[in-house]
């Protein structure tokens, strides 16, 4: 291990050094046994991300300034990245275990789909942050620290970990979290400081217990700390201003509305293709047979062998054999193509709206 400082330079002379050149170096850097780096960005992508020390061991370190896309993208555990400033979108995508530490505003998608590890960000981030965010039981549970608001689309589809929006400076805006936020949420809680409105009906807001706040005091501390915001802490702390959002439970959810009447009563009038269809409302299951399906077979009898692999092999047993005479049945096929995948001699094909597709 070297503990010695690689700094590097991406603009020399108005030129430029590339993404992979970048990257090349600090792989090469790594396996000479250097731990830190000091970066001076130009807008280069993916700084930070799924880096291993090369005695797996030892924490690495990385100080950027003026990351491109993606910094610390799919970073692992024992990987520390500072940024010095803003940073565009997707820091901290799949994050896999490091800390990420962002003195500035990030761009959209911040810890988007991020499964372990801490984010923090000392200002604003942007629209759908958060989203898909999960956690597998068997690491540390991913957090994801913001100063100040998200954008809107936030925390969508989110599955597991821990959000806290601490809505600093963000008196005069409506909603800390912007607009259609934890759509899809089936997992995880967001804490939130400040005002906010038109989240998803699949979650509901609850008051803070005693592990509730428990938990951001300790975590504020180490948050703060990291984002150079330590003064902040007892004004952040007055409890009362908090409140958790989690998905409605299941004893409190609505009963689902079947797609045909959110068609018949809550979709565009006459289908979005009204005016050139006439739509019945019908909802095919999926898989269809008969009228439903997409694909349908035909059997051409002219190179037919009777080597009976379509007959054999097909999962729905619609094809029906007689006198050397092949056909499918409608009731039963739902237009999956493998008797056309296994015909030796292309005696199927499959067509639509009795136009050949393949």
């Amino acid at each position: 291990m070297n503990n010695e400082t690689v700094k590097i330079q991406t603009l020399n002379n108005n030129n430029r050094m590339s993404t992979q050149e970048l990257l090349q170096l600090i792989t090469q850097k790594l396996e000479e046994g250097y731990t830190n780096f000091e970066i001076d960005g130009c807008g280069q992508h993916n700084i930070g991300g799924s880096s291993w020390s090369k005695d797996r061991k030892s924490e690495l370190l990385f100080k950027i300034k003026n990351p491109g896309q993606r910094a610390g993208a799919m970073a692992l555990k024992g990987t520390k990245i500072v940024i010095d400033g803003s940073a565009p979108a997707d820091v901290g995508w799949l994050n896999s275990g490091a800390t990420i530490i962002v003195k500035g505003d990030c761009g959209d998608t911040a810890a988007h789909c991020a499964a372990g590890g801490k984010i923090y960000v000392s200002g604003r981030v942007g629209t759908r942050s958060g989203a898909l965010m999960k956690h597998d039981p068997k690491f540390e549970v991913p957090e994801f620290w913001v100063l100040k608001n998200t954008g809107s689309f936030g925390f969508e589809f989110m599955g597991g970990g821990i959000a806290v929006v601490c809505g600093w400076d963000c008196e005069n805006i409506s909603s800390v979290l912007g607009s259609r936020s934890c759509v899809g949420m089936v997992g995880g809680t967001i804490y939130v400081r400040g005002n906010f409105n038109d989240i998803a009906s699949c979650v509901e807001v609850k008051p803070l217990d005693d592990n509730d706040i428990n938990f951001l005091k300790s975590g504020l501390v180490k948050f703060l700390n990291e984002i150079d915001k330590s003064e902040l802490f007892d004004k952040l702390t007055n409890f009362t201003e908090w409140k958790k959002i989690v998905p409605v439970s299941s004893g409190n959810k609505k009963e689902r509305m079947s797609v045909s009447e959110f068609r018949k009563n809550n979709w565009i009038e006459n289908g979005i293709f009204g005016d050139f269809i006439n739509d019945d409302f019908t909802v095919y299951p999926m898989p269809s047979t008969g009228a439903g399906r997409i694909h349908i077979p035909k059997w051409n009898k002219e190179n037919c062998i009777d080597c009976k692999i379509c007959f054999n092999n097909c999962p729905q047993n619609a094809i029906e054999y007689e006198n050397k005479i092949y056909h499918s049945a409608d009731d039963k096929c739902i237009g999956c193509g493998i008797c056309e995948a296994v015909c030796p001699k292309k005696c199927w094909e499959i067509i639509s709206d009795r136009k050949e597709i393949s």
